[in-house]
């Protein structure tokens, strides 16, 4: 989404040579799951909870996210559940895996094992990082006003799956291929949307790549609409990391 720019004055100049207007922009919009959290709130709330006791993770963080849940089985025939994730302050890389003992019940309808969380079974595993570095920088990105006219209709949209590709072209060049990413969006009581982008990206042993940003739209003319058009408040923090260290804490 290059047609994106900083919110910069620009020297009066010249003006342009008259040409041919400009193509309509094809919006880029995420395939949305409504019905699977996202987000830090998405590791387990057992596992929250024994990191928050622990001391850890227990301030609002800069950016931060977990993913899809796996399950396996071993030899011996237990199951457990693995759910790892990633937060991030001004201080402190945690990544995060917590692992929870699973019991079978039986077996469904479609033939997989059906299966609880077993009391008192669990482990998060995480590994800190502390964070140095210069404070973070903000910037807000707009869209510039578009020639009028016809634009493309509905079809005219490409989806994704990629959470940074939201973003301006030129964060995306930034932050590269991230080692953590993810959007989550929530609707606000008074309509339309409120959006989240995280990543980071570990450029070497030694330093780290965080963006955080958000925009927010209104319900006119419709959501999707406003929200292609809406500005982005991006934060970058780019800190050099520190030894790591490793802990485990009972669920």
């Amino acid at each position: 989404m290059g047609f994106l720019a900083r919110r910069t004055p620009t020297p009066p100049g010249p003006a342009a040579a008259s040409g041919p207007p400009a193509a309509p922009v094809t919006p880029v919009r995420l395939n949305w799951h409504h019905d699977r959290p996202f987000g830090w709130k998405a590791l387990p709330e057992p596992a929250r909870h024994a990191l928050a006791s622990a001391g850890w993770a227990t301030t609002a963080p800069l950016a931060a996210s977990s993913y899809t849940p796996t399950t396996r089985r071993d030899a011996g025939g237990r199951y457990w559940r693995d759910t790892d994730a990633w937060w991030i302050d001004r201080d402190t890389l945690l990544i995060v895996r917590a692992r929870e003992a699973l019991e079978r019940l039986g077996t469904g309808p479609d033939g997989r094992p059906q299966l609880r969380r077993a009391c008192g079974g669990g482990t998060v595993r995480f590994t800190t990082h502390p964070l140095t570095g210069p404070s973070p920088t903000g910037q807000r990105w707009r869209r510039p006003q578009q020639p009028t006219g016809p634009v493309g209709g509905p079809g005219d949209v490409r989806l994704t799956d990629a959470s940074i590709e939201l973003l301006p072209r030129a964060v995306q060049a930034e932050i590269g291929r991230p080692t953590g990413q993810v959007a989550i969006r929530s609707y606000p009581p008074h309509g339309g949307y409120y959006d989240r982008v995280y990543a980071y990206r570990r450029v070497s042993p030694a330093e780290l790549l965080v963006v955080a940003a958000v925009r927010e739209c209104g319900a006119y003319p419709d959501p999707d609409t406003a929200i292609d058009a809406a500005d982005w408040h991006i934060t970058t923090y780019r800190p050099q990391v520190g030894a790591p260290a490793e802990s485990a804490v009972a669920m």
